[in-house]
Order: C-alpha cells, then sequence, then structure tokens
C-alpha cells in the first residue's frame, strides 16, 4: 500500500522515519553543542569574525573529506553556480542572522527562538506541492511551537525581540537552503551538497567580514588561545560540518519539515550542555521541551502530514 506522503510503501515509509529521525537526533545534538561554543568565541570576536573563521574551517575538512570519500572525479561536473547561490543565500544569510541572534540574547534563548523554523519548512513544502496538511500534523506542530514559547516564558527584552527577528529569517533561510540542497543538486552525495553549499557560504561570510572591516567593527583575532581553537572545533566542524551533513540525509529521508521539527527539541540539548558546563538546570525550559518532543511525536505518527 502506497501512502499519500509521495515516500513510498508502508516498510520503506517506516525505514525511511527511523533512519530520518535518527539522522535528525544526532544533527540537532552537534548542531546544540556549538551554542555554548559561540558563546564564548562571542566574548572576544565580532560574529562576522566567527562566521568567517568557522566556515573556512569547515571547508579545510570538507573538501579533502569529499576526495578521500569519492575520489576526486566527484568534483567534476557538479552544478557549482547553482550550490554557490544555494549557499550564498541560504546558509550564509542563515548563518549570519543566527549567530548575529545569539549575539543579541543567549544560548538557550536562540535555541527557542530557532523554534520557529518548522513553520517556515512546512509553508515551504506546502507553497511547493510536497506536502498536504493534515489535522494530525498541524496538531504536532501546534504542541511543539507552544512548548518552545512555553520554555522561553518571560525572557523577553528589547535585545531578544531583536534576536527573535533574525533567527526567525535565518529559519526561513535554512529550510530554504536545506530543500534546495537535496532538490536542486540530486546527483551529488549529502557530503557533496554540503560543502559546496558551504563554498557558497564563505563567499557570503568573506564579503560581510569585508564590509564589516572596512567600517572598522570587525577585525581577524590577533592572539588565538587553545580554547579558541577548540571551541572553534565544536563550533565549525560538530556543530556545522557534522550537523549539516546529518540534517540534509535526514532531510532526504522524511522532507525538510518533519526534519526541522527537531529543532524545536534543541533549547533541551543545549540546556544540558549549558549545565555541564556549569550553567543552572532550568525546569521551565526543560517542560518546554518535552512539550515539544511529544509535538514532534505526534506529528510523524503514522506519517502524519
Amino acid at each position: 500500500m502506497t501512502l499519500s506522503t509521495g515516500f513510498g510503501s508502508t516498510t520503506a515509509l517506516n525505514n525511511r522515519i527511523v533512519v530520518g529521525n535518527s539522522l535528525a537526533v544526532g544533527s540537532m545534538v552537534f548542531w546544540a553543542a556549538g551554542f555554548p561554543a559561540a558563546d564564548a568565541l562571542l566574548q572576544i570576536w565580532h560574529p562576522a569574525t566567527l562566521i568567517l573563521l568557522r566556515l573556512i574551517t569547515v571547508l579545510c575538512l570538507l573538501y579533502p573529506l569529499w576526495m578521500w570519500m569519492e575520489g576526486r572525479g566527484a568534483l567534476r561536473n557538479v552544478a557549482w553556480t547553482r550550490g554557490f547561490i544555494i549557499g550564498f543565500f541560504g546558509f550564509g544569510i542563515g548563518t549570519a542572522l543566527l549567530l548575529f541572534a545569539q549575539w543579541y540574547t543567549d544560548p538557550v534563548t536562540v535555541a527557542l527562538i530557532a523554534t520557529t523554523t518548522p513553520i517556515m519548512a512546512t509553508l515551504l513544502e506546502v507553497w511547493q506541492g510536497d506536502r498536504k496538511i493534515s489535522v494530525q500534523f498541524l496538531i504536532g506542530l501546534t504542541a511543539s511551537v507552544i512548548g518552545g514559547v512555553f520554555a522561553v516564558g518571560d525572557a523577553f527584552t528589547q535585545d531578544t525581540g531583536i534576536g527573535l527577528f533574525m533567527a526567525i529569517f535565518a529559519g526561513a533561510f535554512f529550510a530554504w537552503a536545506s530543500d534546495a540542497s537535496v532538490k536542486q543538486l540530486p546527483c551529488l552525495s549529502t557530503l557533496g551538497r554540503t560543502t559546496i553549499t558551504f563554498t557558497g557560504a564563505v563567499l557570503f561570510a568573506a564579503l560581510m567580514f569585508i564590509l564589516c572591516w572596512y567600517f572598522g567593527t570587525a577585525a581577524l583575532p590577533n592572539a588565538v588561545s587553545i580554547a579558541d581553537v577548540s571551541n572553534l572545533a565544536i563550533y565549525a566542524i560538530a556543530a556545522m560540518a557534522i550537523s549539516q551533513i546529518m540534517f540534509l540525509g535526514a532531510v532526504s529521508k522524511i522532507g525538510i519539515a518533519l526534519t526541522s521539527l527537531h529543532i524545536n527539541i534543541t533549547p533541551f540539548y543545549v540546556m544540558i550542555f549549558v549545565v555541564l558546563l556549569g550553567g543552572v538546570w532550568n525546569v521551565q525550559v526543560a517542560f518546554g521541551a518535552a512539550m515539544v518532543a511529544v509535538g514532534v511525536g505526534i506529528a510523524q505518527k503514522n506519517g502524519a502530514a
């Protein structure tokens, strides 16, 4: 029996759901680890500097890995221009907006604000005709969003408002770029898609840094400590390279809307990392994150969509 989701038979769909959700969970855990690392680096570096160094670090890993895994021939007959455009306008702008959002708020709050991404992803799939919204999906989506709102509680300030605005649009850019990477670069592996789109993103980051440097707001660091290198490695390699590869893998299995729902549980993961680093456990955030997890389960039950 073929279901209306467009993902194939019941058995194939179940396999896709298991693999897709596993990849999505892993992606979010790695992504969450980057928020505290970024917070430490933002204390000493301007966001434009951090974004550029992050993306350069990522590409220094991805290109050798891509050639090692698939051979140099993988770099031939690649739609470089298309990949650069997706990366420049999608991941480049999205990464910048999200980091500036954290600059105005804090790691847990910006992760909570990022819970708006599934809304953007769902609207994108509906607009493209890839998904029909069912009542069950709407219930799950609503529960996950309410959980995110509850978790942030009374933490809203003027800076949080600015961060909210930036993070919402960051989610929209991420959703579009992730979906476009899978659909417009079908002949590439997940690793290949990640590499060429992040190359486009680094072009945006370089342009932004040059403009900030010209106006005297950003500069390259004069000295880098071991702690800085460690935090950059976590923020770039774990929270961006590994996380994005797993995220795009999940998108190819269960779609951008369902994959993005996992972003709503990220505040819980972020809070765990914050506590491990000496922070305080927030019961309200934990309850909100639990509600988000329930919403994710409802939205995906029996391929709801």
